[in-house]
């Protein structure tokens, strides 16, 4: 799948003005938000994206955040690994973690390795929510648990929790790209107790789990947030990121109103991870 790559200058908005800019962004398709090399960027599918649209919601923001000069690119998905391949370097997570390329060598001092050839597929480990999640799921007991990693993206989280001990992962992504990734990436950990399928979050339909893990950004959450609060069975556990500090509030009350209860939440640069229990 093709995505659209917008982005501006960090330096020429404040903290504040990332998140107007983010949720504007968000209210027009932008799924993906990420930072790099002084640069803000939000990721949208070809198919979806509209250049009027994209302007009319610049427009508007324009009266909180002023005028910010952006640029669009046309990311084809056939340039995405090669180009992710150049440039990544093994991600030490933890002490105990380490994400790596199938081109690197392993390195035995980490207790959980994990393989990750990404194609057009989000979560490599470098972001901080991802790398937020794989900590906070190394902490959690999940030997014989059923578990469901909501837009899997490569499949990393998924793949953690089998390394780790589930009994069964069942992986989807609406994005038949990341389907076949996570298919691949399986194989390169030797994973065979994953599900996968191509489904948006309404696949958590009449389904139970003892752990839910969904990285994806806030409006989705809120959205969705009935179909994962009923996918967890008692006791279970809910742990969200894919927003920032200040979106807390708004997901907390969501999994409220559906009987999750705030078990913790932690940040790192301003982007938070929640946990939930189901009481």
């Amino acid at each position: 799948m093709d995505y659209c790559e917008f982005s501006c200058d960090l330096e020429r908005i404040s903290l504040e003005n990332k998140d107007i800019l983010t949720a504007y962004l968000s209210e027009i398709g932008f799924e993906s938000f990420y930072e790099e090399d002084n640069l803000f960027k939000a990721y949208i599918q070809k198919d979806l994206y509209s250049e009027q649209v994209l302007q009319s919601a610049m427009d508007s923001a324009k009266t909180f955040i002023g005028d910010i000069p952006y640029s669009v690119q046309l990311i084809l998905s056939q340039n995405w690994n090669t180009e992710w391949e150049s440039t990544f370097e093994s991600v030490e997570v933890s002490d105990s973690i380490l994400i790596r390329i199938p081109q690197y060598k392993p390195i035995k001092s980490f207790k959980y390795e994990i393989v990750i050839k990404p194609e057009m597929s989000f979560g490599s480990g470098t972001h901080e929510t991802t790398s937020q999640i794989l900590q906070e799921m190394y902490s959690i007991d999940f030997s014989g648990k059923t578990v469901a990693d909501c837009g899997c993206g490569t499949g990393i989280l998924g793949i953690f929790a089998s390394l780790l001990g589930a009994k069964q992962v069942f992986a989807f992504d609406y994005d038949d790209c990341c389907v076949s990734n996570t298919l691949t990436n399986m194989q390169l950990n030797s994973v065979a107790n994953m599900e996968v399928k191509l489904a948006k979050l309404d696949a958590l339909y009449n389904k139970k789990f003892d752990v839910v893990i969904a990285n994806i950004n806030r409006n989705i959450l809120i959205e969705n947030m009935q179909f994962i609060a009923n996918a967890v069975n008692t006791n279970g556990l809910v742990v969200l990121s894919g927003f920032y500090t200040e979106d807390v509030a708004d997901i907390k009350m969501a999994a409220e109103q559906f009987g999750l209860e705030l078990q913790s939440t932690k940040s790192k640069n301003n982007w938070t991870i929640t946990t939930f229990i189901n009481k």
